[in-house]
């Protein structure tokens, strides 16, 4: 784009072996100096891009020396994970890198009108520093055979990675919020999590 603008503008003026002086070095300046802003913007627009390329992360400084994950301190989470609560609840949740979460249980679809059916519950993820992830995920519970939306679940978690790096622990809130978004119910829970390792054929 800068190299069209500057054919153009030589194009547009005489040679520059018959300008005067003042005009040669005016034409001179404005050259070099679109070509200045060019490169500063090529070079902001580079910059952007490396920071738009990392959600999930914290804004505190990166320290290469930081032994807070194999993947780096802001994506030791990233991968999928078997989660098993006290009460015996299994969970599938999947930490994606580009920040978002989600996460299956048993029972999303159900015929028995005391246990509506639910969506799978997305959400998102943040660094929080010191091997600690907070996580906010909602899913929707509706009428199976209206498919009429009945109220929302808010799960939080914190969740803290072992010096493993491949299990986990995290603290829980869920609450429930009916269509008006008011909280009508709240407890607490925890979970210990594993991750899904790869396994190959041979």
């Amino acid at each position: 784009m800068v190299k069209n603008i500057v054919i153009a503008l030589v194009r547009g003026r005489e040679p520059a072996t018959t300008m005067k002086g003042s005009t040669f070095m005016s034409t001179t300046r404005i050259l070099w100096t679109l070509l200045l802003t060019g490169t500063l913007a090529l070079g902001a627009t580079g910059t952007q891009a490396q920071s738009i390329a990392q959600p999930g992360q914290s804004q505190e400084p990166q320290d290469a020396s930081d032994g807070h994950g194999r993947q780096g301190r802001p994506w030791a989470i990233v991968g999928s994970w078997f989660s098993t609560t006290p009460t015996g609840l299994r969970q599938l949740i999947t930490f994606h890198a580009d920040g978002t979460v989600l996460r299956s249980v048993p029972g999303e679809v159900s015929t028995d009108p005391a246990r509506p059916p639910h969506t799978a519950a997305h959400g998102v993820w943040r660094y929080l520093g010191e091997r600690r992830f907070g996580v906010t995920i909602w899913d929707i519970f509706y009428d199976i055979n209206t498919g009429q939306l009945l109220r929302y679940n808010r799960l939080r978690l914190e969740v803290t990675l072992a010096d493993d790096r491949d299990s986990a622990s995290a603290r829980a809130i869920v609450e429930t919020i009916d269509l008006h978004g008011v909280v009508v119910g709240s407890r607490t829970g925890s979970a210990s999590l594993v991750r899904i390792l790869f396994e190959p054929l041979e």
